[in-house]
């Protein structure tokens, strides 16, 4: 039952080569997409998920089902404000890089990577599944089985890849990536006091300025098998 993390900068190819994976291997994937519409299904309150949860059937549903729980029990313990809704919690590298200037900010933060941290967790255990980002390589790095994989790619790879997906010019593109690396990295030191840049982190890393998205897919497949036995 493969476990794959994959982590990269932004605009390298981690969920093209994600959702190749996912596909090539039949597993379930996962990226920052997926929790957001967990949250927006869970809406305000998040109590209004809890009812729901016997009817749950679709890996989304799950994922949604695994934040809403932890979200709950956050508000019982008085760190949460359900009423508030999951999506008062911080989402992008942005938003999340910044030193916490309120309580309210912090307990956010302590509730978001409390959240991510058992969903991870969770959807490890149950197996079968691809996970971007969200420092899953990280959370999972002492758990046995997993393959971790970094993705790389020349900084003009990036801004063309931008360019197109988010139709800005090439100097807007620049500068769109230069403010979220540097707000991934600071991400990493403030939630896991480690570089999303450490080569330890990872069992394979791959530059994407050199190889196709499907050729990175089987590298990663094959590695996946190999980890297996």
């Amino acid at each position: 039952m493969p476990v794959i993390t994959i982590n990269g900068p932004i605009g390298a190819g981690s969920i093209e080569v994600g959702q190749m994976v996912a596909r090539d291997l039949s597993l379930n994937y996962v990226d920052r997409m997926v929790f957001a519409e967990a949250a927006r299904i869970i809406g305000s309150p998040v109590s209004n998920l809890i009812a729901k949860e016997q009817r749950v059937e679709r890996f989304g549903d799950r994922v949604t089902a695994l934040l809403g729980r932890v979200l709950e029990r956050a508000a019982v313990s008085g760190d949460y404000d359900l009423g508030a809704g999951i999506e008062t919690l911080p989402e992008t590298y942005l938003e999340l890089a910044g030193e916490a200037s309120s309580r309210i900010q912090r307990v956010n933060d302590q509730v978001f990577i409390d959240t991510t941290t058992e969903v991870v967790r969770n959807l490890a255990q149950a197996g079968h599944v691809v996970i971007i980002g969200r420092g899953a390589n990280v959370i999972l790095g002492d758990t046995p089985g997993v393959l971790h994989v970094g993705i790389m790619a020349p900084m003009e790879k990036r801004i063309e890849t931008i360019m197109e997906r988010e139709h800005l010019t090439e100097s807007e593109s620049r500068s769109y990536l230069e403010d979220l690396e540097e707000a991934r990295v600071k991400f990493f030191q403030k939630f896991f006091k480690v570089s999303p840049l450490d080569a330890t982190l990872y069992h394979i890393m791959l530059d994407m300025g050199h190889m196709a998205s499907d050729t990175a897919a089987r590298i990663i497949t094959h590695a996946a098998g190999d980890l297996e036995h």
